[in-house]
């Protein structure tokens, strides 16, 4: 059947364009003619039958260079739909039209959705028609592969952005996590700050109380407060330089002498606090006296070779402190017992330690305990046996004020 109007048949001449046309059809004239009409803008190539088109597709090295196949309908051995059918999974892209001279809705619907068929010619046609419909064709694969590389280019960079986003959220992340930890650690010692004691220690006393209320066997938290003896001197006679290197060697000395799940915090100045976590009270002595013996040992190397020597004063507290009332005393009471304690320590002589315990009259209330201001108001509680107190020192050698 003749695909043109014959009055038609005027061959344009235009520059040969670098899309690829596969022209598909078992009469040897209407290839003649379609390649000669498509020739000049177009690289065409030819096939007789389904068959051989799609075993040429097959061999093609760039099937993706493949804009456009016109193919007869009625062919032997492969209709022009089966051929288009199959193209689908090899070229997906390539744009598909089918000529045909028969005319039938549901069969063109069916194909439609079978072979993606992008239109379907009847012939004869027009010339212009067509050529205009493949124009058309390859306008919309070339529209299609530029989008296709553009979608590339998008999600390229949003891969990109993805990852630098990621890498900067780390970043962020990280540098969060250091001015976090900054802020929850003393710059000169390394050691923990009041803000982390505070974020932490709630926890424990829960647990610490609830063990007490229970009967378990969890341990105490033992407060130790540690104060370095005469540091005023040492910044006076040696420079404020050295009493930083004094600070970080009694740091040391506290990581030496507890566990390192122990807070270990710089409490102020020449003061530190020392929480020893589910410790049983009955071995705070043994620890305090372990700590005084170490600080004592230690020697700080001068620039004029001699070496700087220096004890500390120990005061310390148990919670809960009313093991029958845990909730009786809160911690910050228990510090506050810790430091009367410390400076007992220091009044009596520097160098030693002293613990304050629950005395034996002191009942289960929460005011059975009044609130201890200075080192001066113990003597009164233990003399009404409200407080105990266990030292390094006899009895007779305390002094409180």
């Amino acid at each position: 059947m003749a695909i043109f109007h014959r009055e038609r048949l005027q061959t344009p001449v235009t520059a040969p364009s670098r899309h690829t046309v596969l022209l598909v059809d078992d009469e040897a004239d209407n290839l003649k003619v379609l390649c000669a009409i498509l020739g000049a803008r177009y690289r065409v190539l030819q096939a007789c039958d389904g068959q051989e088109a799609l075993e040429l597709v097959q061999a093609m090295d760039h099937v993706e260079d493949l804009a456009l196949v016109i193919s007869d309908q009625r062919m032997p051995r492969m209709t022009g739909v089966e051929l288009c059918e199959q193209l689908c999974e090899i070229s997906p892209d390539t744009l598909r039209i089918i000529v045909t001279g028969y005319m039938d809705v549901d069969a063109i619907v069916d194909s439609v959705n079978r072979a993606r068929i992008y239109q379907f010619v009847i012939k004869p046609f027009d010339r212009h028609d067509f050529e205009l419909t493949v124009q058309r064709a390859i306008e919309a694969h070339d529209m299609k592969r530029r989008l296709d590389a553009h979608v590339l280019e998008l999600e390229a960079k949003v891969q990109l952005r993805t990852l630098e986003l990621s890498q900067r959220n780390e970043a962020l992340q990280l540098v969060c996590a250091q001015l976090e930890a900054c802020s929850l650690t003393d710059p000169l010692t390394g050691l923990h700050n009041r803000r982390y004691l505070q974020g932490v220690i709630e926890k424990d006393i829960a647990l610490a109380c609830r063990s007490g209320e229970s009967g378990e066997a969890n341990g105490d938290l033992v407060f130790f407060l540690v104060d370095c003896d005469h540091f005023k001197q040492v910044n006076d006679s040696h420079g404020h330089d050295v009493g930083d290197r004094l600070l970080c060697a009694i740091a040391e000395v506290l990581r030496q002498v507890f566990r390192s799940s122990d807070y270990l915090v710089r409490w102020g100045g020449e003061e530190f606090l020392v929480v020893a976590r589910f410790l049983p009270r009955g071995r705070a002595a043994e620890l305090a006296e372990r700590l005084r013996l170490t600080m004592a040992q230690l020697e700080l190397p001068l620039k004029d070779g001699s070496r700087l020597f220096r004890t500390c004063s120990i005061g310390y507290a148990a919670l809960p402190f009313l093991p029958q009332a845990p909730q009786a005393a809160g911690w910050e009471q228990v510090v506050k017992l810790a430091d009367c304690a410390m400076y007992g320590a220091k009044h009596s002589g520097r160098n030693t330690w002293i613990g304050l315990k629950a005395g034996v009259t002191a009942g289960p209330q929460a005011d059975a305990l009044p609130a201890v201001q200075q080192a001066a108001d113990i003597p009164a509680l233990l003399s009404k046996g409200l407080l105990g107190v266990e030292a390094a020192l006899a009895a007779d050698q305390l002094r409180w004020a």
